[in-house]
């Protein structure tokens, strides 16, 4: 038991923090002043920040207030691509500072590091785009155009001073493992009556039913199954299958972690009332209200009272979506959904050059994660992936019904889990030599595969693809030459 503890001390500190951070909630809630809640917030994390990371907590909050900074210093027409290369540059230097004679941060300052850049740079693409938004508005009102308002959150100007965006960098909800969220849901929570009427407890403890479960089948396959098994000798002389299956093992036991971690950190947002929108609003992970976001805010406290609420601004997993999609382009879609959102929004979305897009949020998300060769060979393979999968799924499973759906959705399912797994023990294993070490060992068979499905199903596509109708003019055409 105290080898367990000393060997797992950083995660138990870790999950102490995040239990205690649920906790306070219901009194952070309580609190009435508005000045007074952001300044508890934000002391109450910069405290959970020291207690992490020790003195290695400079990297975190020095870099959120240079980024702070450049926001404030910068003209709102380049803020945001100017703290988006001091931050990611920052997170590089943060990542290598043993490269520098400093001592190499702990992964729970990690972590927290992570946070803060989605927090220093979403903001600063916030203000940007409403700027640019609002311009837009008026440009089109000049020219007597209708403004479609399919979402109309920007129709203000987004522009926080220095204090509030301390306040929002540095608030200790999300802060320790996320969820992301917007400085706008940040802002309404202090202003908007939400967090007074909806039921707290009720989803704080719906939220946090299945967290023992997830922790307790995390120890179970991380024991029955370690990682650093399949690098071994004896690994390597069991049966084709038996190492073919493995990294399902591990990917279990990785997922069961994270979504631990994720269902507390959305436990603590619920537990404060944090990210509460009425359902009306159609509520995104990461985004908040959709539709009417000007009337939500213009709602009267009995409208607020008797309004039914939900959290899904705030949520990250979709476990069970996680665990039955049956494409990985559905899975991406419900794993971490408060990062693929800003990942979207600030990458994908406003990236100028068209094909470079997909690319370019890839290439982000990688470095988000880290330097290491396994996050290349995990998020990088998924496109080649898709690109097969998309061929089969409208091929044979967009189309098809009754049984015929259920038994190729299975089979699509269980290549999408497998290529998942395989993918994971790059990501798990990090460093080149020991991918390398695995892979060969097991001939990597499954790129092998892919290329298979992907050659196939170029063929059958060509084979099977329609052809077009033709036209009564060419139809006529080939009557008279005949």
């Amino acid at each position: 038991m105290f080898a367990f503890i000393t060997k797992n001390k950083n995660d138990i500190i870790y999950l102490s923090l995040l239990l205690f951070s649920v906790g306070v909630g219901p009194r952070y809630r309580a609190l009435k002043s508005v000045e007074a809640k952001k300044w508890a917030g934000s002391i109450l994390g910069l405290i959970l920040i020291i207690i992490v990371s020790g003195y290695n907590a400079v990297h975190p909050i020095l870099s959120a207030l240079l980024g702070i900074i450049v926001i404030k210093a910068a003209t709102v027409k380049y803020c945001h691509i100017a703290t988006f290369f001091l931050m990611f540059s920052y997170l590089f230097f943060f990542r290598m500072a043993d490269k520098f004679g400093l001592q190499l941060p702990s992964g729970q300052t990690n972590l927290i590091e992570m946070i803060l850049v989605l927090r220093v740079v979403g903001v600063s693409f916030e203000i940007n785009g409403s700027w640019l938004a609002v311009g837009k508005a008026k440009k089109q009102e000049q020219e007597q155009k209708d403004v479609k308002e399919k979402d109309d959150e920007f129709l203000e100007i987004i522009n926080p001073d220095f204090l509030d965006l301390f306040h929002y960098a540095f608030n200790y909800i999300g802060l320790l493992t996320g969820p992301y969220y917007r400085y706008r849901t940040y802002n309404d929570y202090f202003y908007l009556p939400y967090s007074k009427y909806v039921d707290c407890f009720g989803f704080t403890i719906n939220t946090l039913r299945m967290v023992p479960v997830y922790i307790s089948m995390y120890l179970a396959f991380s024991n029955i199954w370690p990682l650093e098994y399949i690098l071994t000798e004896d690994h390597n002389n069991r049966n084709f299958v038996y190492r073919m299956m493995y990294p399902w093992a591990i990917f279990a036991a990785f997922r069961q972690r994270i979504y631990a971690g994720m269902t507390l950190a959305e436990s603590v947002c619920t537990s404060a009332g944090f990210g509460a929108y009425p359902v009306q609003g159609r509520n995104r992970s990461g985004h908040g209200p959709t539709v009417g976001y000007m009337k939500l805010k213009e709602m009267s406290e009995e409208e607020a009272r008797n309004s039914e609420y939900d959290f899904n601004t705030v949520e990250s997993m979709d476990v069970w979506g996680c665990e039955t999609v049956v494409t990985l382009r559905d899975s991406m879609k419900v794993w971490n959904k408060a990062v693929q959102y800003w990942v979207a929004m600030v990458v994908y979305k406003r990236f100028p050059i068209k094909p470079l897009k997909i690319h370019a949020a890839l290439f982000v998300s990688v470095i988000w994660h880290g330097y290491h060769a396994g996050y290349f060979f995990c998020i990088y393979a998924c496109p080649f992936y898709l690109m097969a999968e998309d061929i089969y799924y409208k091929l044979y499973y967009k189309d098809a019904t009754g049984t015929k759906k259920k038994v190729i959705g299975f089979i699509m399912w269980f290549l999408r889990s497998h290529s998942e797994s395989y993918q994971a023990a790059a990501f798990l294993l990090l460093t080149f030599d020991r991918i390398w070490i695995y892979y060969t060992s097991m001939h990597h068979y499954w790129y092998g595969v892919w290329l298979t499905f992907l050659i196939l199903g170029l063929i059958l596509n060509l084979v099977q693809r329609p052809r077009k109708p033709k036209i009564k003019g060419e139809e006529k055409k080939q009557e008279i030459s005949n």
